[in-house]
């Protein structure tokens, strides 16, 4: 079944339905304690021997002999209500070309145990105007099971293994969900996947359409996520992992969104991002994440060859045939951590909280005041300090090595600032910003020393490499060891770096000239 074809049919059939419940009549009921059949239209099934079938009814299920109920044809009710004596669980069943609407208030579980309803292949369940789903077990095999018009799935458990829409205004509320492969998920119009906790298998599709949000939900994907039109991200925490080698497996796709892009709480996991020539801004929901999979230029397309050798070399160079622009904007107070090996070209913005690069991004970098990038892998472009804070090495304190492949530059009306981790004297206890071009200095210089580590009097250590410099840092707390000891600056050619002097007189052996100092 195809999600994109089979949508407006669902929804015409959806409405088709709402139509015909609203001229229906019939009568509420009980399932009877010693039913001749399973069948929920016989009337000898109910007492009193009417089958409920109709927007006003109320289908009741308690105290009973038969628990297997199924269809036999096309079925509304306003809901269905398991009682307190329903202590055996029922399986409500609908097969082929069979649909049961809800069109009132719904599922009403009192009964304390999971109740079950099944829609088996090419069946259809439906919860219409308000409807709840309430804390019932639904089961889709190849079916479609559809929440529309401000309906919810509340807090329902489902199992998904065919189609499942939620349409205007319908919600994914607190349900938990899972999508085994194949299966398919879309929300259309102003649907909302609440706070649920979705979890989707490889060969699995999850769109969000025309004004539909994530919401607050959890999301975790082997399969492919995709945002269409103005969908939003709202403040969703997003997993995607890849399956290798399966294609389209760990994917997360904002290509088709319009401009300028998309909001997502959070992102996680080690699939490929696809961003067209959007901007992704991650971070709203405040959560430390690592991300250690590639973010593209370029959009996911499903023709993937199915020879893994090929298919990571159609992934690995797909950016030289995609739109360039695509962007990253870091918010919140959270980090993120990028792992991977970023090809997207567009700009980076750390706007909020902390970037921590490890592996490596393709792009021009702008850190922003109460920002922070920090990390021991590449930025392959220029870096601009706004106003922000630049530290290599990992934001907890270890030291580590930054490169930047192009210019480093302190914007001049802001004061940025430059935080070095001191461990020890070894090459790999000194945090260092390696400029592969020009350093425009500026802004502040701060060191901070690992618990137990005291630097001693003459003691040197290299923090920043470059090709030329201009400018100078001015020292932030520069005395240290109760007042006995400062630090200097020496700038070189090609490095500046950090010298130990004594607070109440230069040390003749350091061999500096003043014109070499910065001041204090």
């Amino acid at each position: 079944m195809n999600l994109y074809s089979s949508l407006a049919a669902a929804v015409r059939r959806c409405s088709l339905i709402l139509f015909v419940s609203s001229v229906a009549c019939a009568e509420s009921a009980q399932w009877s304690q010693n039913p001749v059949s399973g069948d929920w239209n016989t009337p000898a099934n109910w007492t009193p021997a009417i089958v409920p079938n109709g927007p006003a009814d109320i289908a009741v299920f308690g105290q009973t002999n038969g628990t297997a109920v199924s269809l036999s044809q096309d079925t509304e009710v306003n809901g269905i209500t398991f009682t307190s004596a329903a202590t055996n669980p029922y399986t409500i069943g609908v097969g082929a070309d069979l649909v049961l609407t809800l069109s009132g208030a719904g599922v009403t579980n009192n009964s304390g145990i999971t109740q079950v309803l099944s829609c088996n292949e090419g069946g259809e369940i439906l919860f219409a105007n308000n409807a709840s789903a309430s804390n019932t077990l639904i089961t889709s095999y190849q079916g479609w099971l559809q929440f529309s018009n401000s309906s919810t799935a509340a807090a329902a458990e489902i199992e998904n293994s065919g189609s499942i829409l939620f349409s205007n205004s319908a919600s994914a509320g607190g349900a938990n969900i899972i999508n085994f492969s194949p299966s398919q998920m879309a929300f259309v119009d102003s649907s909302s996947a609440g706070n649920a906790n979705i979890q989707s298998y490889d060969n699995t599709l999850i769109d969000f359409f025309d004004t539909s949000t994530a919401n607050s939900a959890t999301i975790q994907s082997l399969g492919k996520i995709t945002f269409h039109d103005f969908s939003t991200g709202g403040v969703a925490r997003v997993r995607i992992q890849r399956l290798d080698p399966v294609p389209a497996s760990g994917v997360l796709d904002i290509s088709p969104h319009s401009a300028p892009g998309i909001t997502l709480g959070s992102v996680e996991g080690d699939g490929d991002i696809f961003l067209g020539a959007n901007t992704l801004t991650v971070g709203a929901n405040n959560l430390d994440t690592t991300f250690s999979g590639a973010i593209h230029d370029g959009s996911f397309f499903l023709d993937v060859p199915t020879d893994e050798t090929a298919q990571a070399s159609v992934i690995e160079n797909r950016a030289l045939t995609a739109p360039a622009g695509g962007s990253l904007t870091k918010v919140g107070s959270g980090t993120l951590t990028l792992e991977g090996f970023n090809t997207y070209t567009g700009d980076t913005n750390v706007n909020g909280g902390v970037l921590q690069i490890d592996g490596s991004v393709s792009s021009n970098v702008s850190v922003q005041r109460r920002a922070t990038l920090a990390g021991s892998g590449t930025v392959d472009g220029n870096l601009v300090n706004n106003g922000g804070t630049i530290s290599p090495g990992a934001p907890t304190g270890a030291p580590g090595t930054l490169t930047v492949t192009g210019s480093y530059t302190t914007a001049r009306r802001v004061a940025g600032t430059l935080v070095i981790h001191l461990a020890g004297q070894n090459a790999d206890q000194i945090s260092v910003l390696n400029v592969e071009g020009n350093a425009a200095l500026g802004g502040c210089l701060e060191v901070a020393l690992s618990p137990g580590f005291i630097p001693q009097i003459g003691q040197s250590f290299t923090f920043i490499d470059y090709a030329s410099y201009s400018g100078c840092f001015r020292l932030r707390n520069s005395v240290f060891d109760h007042g006995t000891k400062r630090w200097s600056v020496v700038y070189g050619p090609t490095s500046a770096a950090l010298v130990v002097v004594s607070n109440r007189h230069l040390d003749p052996a350091a061999d500096l000239s003043s014109s070499q100092l910065t001041r204090d």
